[in-house]
């Protein structure tokens, strides 16, 4: 039988792990992009080993695409949500736990209190990552078929829809920014 937990976190106590998220891009700074998101990816991979649980598993796979979208040529995420996100991957590529990974049960949950915040964060990104992904997908598949007329190249119709989606992630930022003022403001700016 598997038992649900619910956790519920004040402004007070979330602005505690904002701190780290703000320590951890400081400690990074030198770092450079690709040492980054190596040291992501092999965080990833280690996190995937260990988690047992469905609710992390789901969260790592989402890091995962953030790594994904840092190296696709055919995304060209500009350079503000590039820094954005490489901010939030230093988080996942610092190792240092505030609870270790090793303790039974335990050991993950501050890594899933920090992923959480981290998805939340880069939300806007992530959905038109994986809305441009499946986008590309779909169509490679359907002008693969005999009989359908290619007046378009393929990096016209990917450079359309990427100019739309990285439009949409600006668009929706700025709009939870003036909805939510300062408290929204804390989480991007971690």
């Amino acid at each position: 039988m598997a038992l649900t937990v619910t956790l519920e976190f004040s402004e007070e106590e979330l602005d505690y792990f904002r701190s780290l998220m703000h320590r951890v891009r400081d400690r990074n700074r030198q770092r450079a992009p690709r040492e980054i998101a190596a040291a992501a990816v092999a965080e990833v991979e280690r996190l995937r080993s260990s988690a047992r649980s469905p609710f992390i598993r789901r969260r790592i796979d989402r890091v995962a695409h953030l790594v994904a979208m840092l190296d696709d040529p055919e995304w060209q995420l500009p350079e503000l949500e590039r820094g954005r996100v490489l901010d939030g991957l230093a988080y996942v590529a610092d190792v240092e736990d505030l609870v270790p990974d090793n303790v039974p049960v335990l050991g993950l949950v501050d890594d899933a209190i920090m992923l959480e915040l981290l998805l939340r964060e880069l939300q806007h990104e992530l959905d038109a990552y994986e809305e441009f992904d499946q986008y590309r997908r779909d169509e490679a598949v359907r002008r693969d078929k005999p009989g359908v007329h290619r007046p378009v190249s393929c990096e016209d119709w990917l450079a359309s829809r990427r100019e739309a989606l990285h439009a949409r992630i600006r668009e929706r930022r700025d709009r939870d920014l003036a909805r939510d003022g300062d408290a929204y403001r804390l989480i991007t700016r971690f």
